[in-house]
């Protein structure tokens, strides 16, 4: 579709990006301090997944279960979330991307609105990272 040929993202995709985004930034500037104090994060130093209770359909449960499949391919490894906001953007636009692109090519399936297993796909990880540049330079003209 015109969406994958454009590198746009679909309603869905625009959803879990700003899901992500927004959590992402509770996070990191504890801001707002409300859902930041009812956000439980485990508590290993090394870990920031965030520990779902009960399931339900508000924005915090929708955005942790988005974050927790997310989070290990958007962090910096050694800054955490001290990673800046632009790369989080770019990198939660990259995954979601793919994964819009990722089944037939001119048909929707339920497989283009699921983000991929970090085993699965790689998506920065895979190439060199004079490809990475290139993809990123991609994203950064298109928005």
């Amino acid at each position: 579709p015109i969406f994958n040929r454009l590198k746009i993202l679909t309603v869905q995709g625009l959803f879990k990006y700003h899901c992500i985004l927004e959590l992402f930034k509770i996070m990191k500037f504890r801001s707002p301090y409300s859902l930041y104090e009812i956000t439980n994060m485990s508590k290993r130093d090394t870990s920031h997944t965030i520990i779902l209770s009960k399931k339900t359909n508000t924005f915090l449960y929708k955005a942790s279960t988005l974050w927790n499949a997310v989070y290990k391919r958007i962090l910096d490894l050694c800054t955490g979330l001290d990673t800046s906001v632009n790369l989080v953007k770019i990198r939660s636009r990259t995954i979601l991307l793919g994964a819009q692109a990722s089944d037939i090519n001119d048909q929707w399936t339920p497989n283009n609105f699921q983000i991929p297993s970090p085993t699965l796909v790689n998506t920065l990880g895979s190439s060199t990272s004079a490809e990475n540049m290139e993809h990123i330079d991609e994203i950064i003209t298109v928005v």
